[in-house]
């Protein structure tokens, strides 16, 4: 039944993960290079930038912009 309604299937869409801003990117990647991890850039940007990330959304982020590499 549910094969004869396709809008009923859920599918992940491709692009960036929107929870952290593209102007914030930035500030991700330097957090990261100053030797923060995932959950404390993520707990920062709660607490000073007002956006409640997950921590997987800032290691997508760092792994998409190249930034994940340095530690």
């Amino acid at each position: 039944m549910e094969k004869d309604r396709p809008e009923l299937e859920k599918a992940r869409k491709p692009g960036r993960p929107r929870a952290i801003p593209e102007d914030l990117e930035s500030v991700v990647v330097e957090l990261y290079r100053q030797g923060h991890g995932y959950r404390a850039i993520a707990r920062i940007l709660r607490n000073e930038y007002d956006i409640n990330p997950h921590f997987s959304s800032v290691r997508k982020t760092l792994i998409r912009l190249g930034g994940g590499e340095e530690k």
